[in-house]
């Protein structure tokens, strides 16, 4: 006799979630044991190997196994988390504390921090206010040439970023085509200066933001803003009190990943706005004068900071599964 469709629909998902959860024992642990082994935490990598292991026994008892090719896939995927991970835990496990403190506590490093994270978060605010209406014009919107509208969105993420650097210097250096004018007539100067920071972040920022805010809008119904139209709401009332909100975990997702792409910019940076100095062009001064030793504890500190904007990213995408 043939079991109910709910008790096979249960049987399926229990058969899922414990295929899951057994992957997860495969692509997440076993690399996380080797590099810890490999980098002489032999405790931490005992301790990781006993919790799949129990892990794994959790699930031999439950009789919930992946199926063969599955666990087979998840081996290969676990390489390329190993081949991630190895090199970032290697640094930050290999660098004494108090080096990074020291590091952390030096004025010269402070202030390229703060020149970092301050433009980066001027240049996200800048692609916001004209990237979310291009990303919505985008969403809306089927018109002649979209494609190479788009195409050109992402072609900073394409172009090489020294190549960016000197095409943004020929339009905002001393001699550049509006360079040259403003540095006569207002006495304003982009290249080798703050600004010119934020504008090399610019540039490499706004697909992120342009893109995120694009799929977030063609998840909204355009229905709803006809309705709330309907009710007597104006288009700027529907669109800030109706729109907006339903997108504000991609609006909020492609900023974070704008600012954290702006906080990674070396190469345009450090062509158009090599003083003052950000973050990484002070590590790669360090590199060339003093070698890679001196710079491991302010590399193991800009992981640290790369790893704050990890655990903000991966916070904003659960909040945003929660929403669904």
């Amino acid at each position: 006799m043939n079991a109910p469709a709910g008790q096979l629909a249960a049987r399926g998902e229990a058969t899922r979630q414990g295929g899951v959860s057994a992957v997860s024992w495969l692509l997440v642990f076993i690399p996380f044991v080797v590099v810890f082994f490999l980098i002489g935490r032999y405790v931490i990598a005992a301790a990781v190997l006993a919790v799949s292991i129990l892990w794994a026994v959790k699930d031999r008892k439950s009789k919930r196994l992946p199926l063969a090719p599955l666990a087979v896939l998840s081996v290969s995927g676990g390489l390329l988390i190993f081949f991630i991970i190895l090199p970032i835990l290697n640094l930050l496990f290999t660098t004494e504390p108090s080096r990074v403190v020291t590091t952390a506590l030096d004025p010269a490093v402070q202030s390229a921090l703060a020149i970092t994270l301050s433009a980066a978060l001027i240049a996200t605010c800048v692609s916001l206010l004209f990237g979310i209406p291009l990303g919505y014009v985008l969403a809306r919107e089927q018109f002649a040439g979209k494609s190479v509208v788009e195409g050109i969105v992402d072609m900073p993420v394409v172009i090489p970023h020294t190549i960016a650097g000197i095409a943004l210097l020929f339009i905002f250096g001393r001699g550049g085509i509006l360079g040259a004018p403003l540095k006569a007539h207002f006495n304003v100067l982009l290249s080798d200066s703050y600004w010119g920071i934020v504008l090399a972040m610019l540039f490499v920022g706004v697909p992120f933001v342009v893109n995120h805010c694009r799929d977030g809008f063609l998840k909204v119904d355009p229905r709803m803003e006809h309705v709330a139209r309907s009710l007597g709401a104006s288009w700027l009332q529907a669109f800030f009190h109706g729109t907006i909100p339903l997108t504000k975990r991609a609006l909020l997702s492609g900023a974070i990943m704008t600012w954290a792409r702006a906080i990674s910019e070396f190469g345009s940076v450090a062509i158009i706005a090599y003083y003052p100095k950000t973050i990484n062009t002070l590590l790669f001064e360090w590199y060339n004068f003093f070698g890679y030793t001196y710079t491991k504890p302010l590399s193991a500190l800009l992981l640290l900071v790369a790893l704050a904007i990890f655990i903000s990213l991966r916070a904003v995408a659960t909040f945003k599964r929660a929403e669904f």
